[in-house]
């Protein structure tokens, strides 16, 4: 996979896409977490002799909308974006600063890329943008 190096103005071209993702993954999340629960309460009331089809079933319809969003979530990242939080909607986008791989880092909710961090660093480790990444 080829490393693509956002500038802060090509990362907040993509916020509105970004943040439409992000709804979708929160949804998702949050539909999964509904199909589980469920699951789990029929699994837990269903009587031995009951047919299991219903149950493989829905475990399916799982299995699959966990690919679906797994796959969303590789494809950002073959393009060098990184989802660190869907909940909080943390996305970082690649950079290179002071000639250093880094991330602009971004939360769901902000206006624009304002902050940056090392690799190693998380969301904790940001620090104010003061001048575009060279």
């Amino acid at each position: 996979m080829a490393k693509h190096y956002y500038t802060i103005e090509e990362a907040n071209k993509l916020l509105p896409q970004i943040q439409h993702q992000m709804a979708i993954l929160r949804q998702a999340k949050d539909e999964l977490a509904l199909m589980r629960l469920s699951l789990a309460r029929k699994q837990k009331a269903q009587k031995e002799n009951e047919d299991s089809y219903d149950f493989f079933k829905e475990e399916a319809e799982i299995e699959f909308s966990l690919i679906s969003t797994r796959q969303q979530i590789a494809h950002l990242h073959t393009l060098s974006i990184v989802i660190k939080d869907i909940d909080h909607g943390l996305v970082d986008f690649l950079a290179l600063i002071d000639g250093k791989d880094a991330y602009l880092c971004w939360r769901d909710g902000e206006p624009n890329v304002r902050y940056w961090h090392g690799i190693e660093e998380g969301f904790s480790g940001r620090k104010p943008l003061q001048q575009p990444p060279s």
